[in-house]
């Protein structure tokens, strides 16, 4: 099925002041007293670069989550927890999954909004929402490309929902033209995959998934597609050596680049950009 992309729209300015001073501007730290090696929280970049790309996705997936006006909203996978401290200094009811619970309550800790935040340890595929509640949204960001079954995951997602509900995923766009691993319609055998999903960062990528390979999950699932959209080109990712145009007195002009390719032909716009967002109702 061919899957109609919508436009992004950008939250400049938080963008640029975080690009400026960190995601410390944006996340309810208690304080600035934790190792921050890489600069994410308190450090400075300039677009284009996988750092500016980095806290633009931690601001979209904020902007596309608080868009859905939820009241209950459960993260699988939460990592750090950094969005669900962000959710819930909205208003919002959270609770955060995630595989490595001891290492999702240190992380929560470091937020002055901890105790808000509900924490719900283990594999998703053996939680029961019967017990654990349903929620208006469930988030899964950078997850989808590390489980081995993507039906069986979204059907999962989609057990937690009330009815309604939503659901926000983000992952790698794999109609990227430099895109080097196999997309989820080449994969041959899943079962295959099984010991190696679950692993973090890029060595956990068992496949990528295109709009349209999205968009036939979800509908397999039981979902609507409610929307999907992609982003990151090299204007701000750094891709194709593009971090080489990462100069003083040039991050606006990178940054109006990403937003040009906002308007370009969805297909060519499908292949310039490295991230892929899609919107479910269940």
């Amino acid at each position: 099925m061919t899957a109609p992309l919508t436009r992004v729209e950008f939250p400049w300015p938080k963008f640029h002041a975080v690009c400026r001073a960190g995601l410390g501007v944006v996340r309810p730290f208690r304080n600035r007293d934790f190792p921050d090696p890489y600069g994410w929280n308190f450090g400075s970049t300039r677009a284009p670069s996988y750092w500016a790309y980095g806290r633009m996705r931690a601001l979209l997936a904020e902007a596309d989550a608080l868009a859905q006006q939820p009241r209950r909203v459960l993260e699988v996978a939460a990592g750090d927890g950094a969005l669900c401290a962000m959710l819930a200094a909205r208003g919002c009811t959270v609770t955060a999954n995630d595989l490595r619970t001891e290492s999702l309550e240190a992380d929560l800790a470091r937020f002055s909004n901890a105790s808000q935040i509900r924490v719900l340890g283990g594999n998703l595929f053996e939680l029961d929402p019967e017990q654990t509640g349903r929620f208006d949204l469930v988030i899964a960001c950078e997850v989808l490309e590390h489980v081995a079954h993507s039906i069986d995951f979204l059907r999962q997602l989609r057990r937690f929902l009330n009815p309604g509900g939503r659901a926000l995923i983000t992952t790698p766009n794999g109609s990227f033209f430099r895109n080097k691993l196999p997309t989820w319609s080449q994969i041959s055998d899943f079962t295959a995959l099984e010991s190696q999903q679950f692993k973090p960062d890029a060595d956990g990528h068992l496949f990528l998934i295109t709009p349209d390979e999205l968009a036939h999950l979800a509908v397999e699932s039981g979902f609507v597609v409610e929307r999907l959209s992609v982003w990151g080109s090299p204007c701000l990712s750094g891709n194709v050596k593009f971090s080489l145009l990462a100069w003083p007195g040039l991050d606006r002009l990178n940054c109006l680049g990403e937003a040009a390719v906002q308007f370009l032909p969805p297909a060519l716009r499908s292949q310039l950009c490295t991230a892929l967002v899609a919107v479910l109702r269940a």
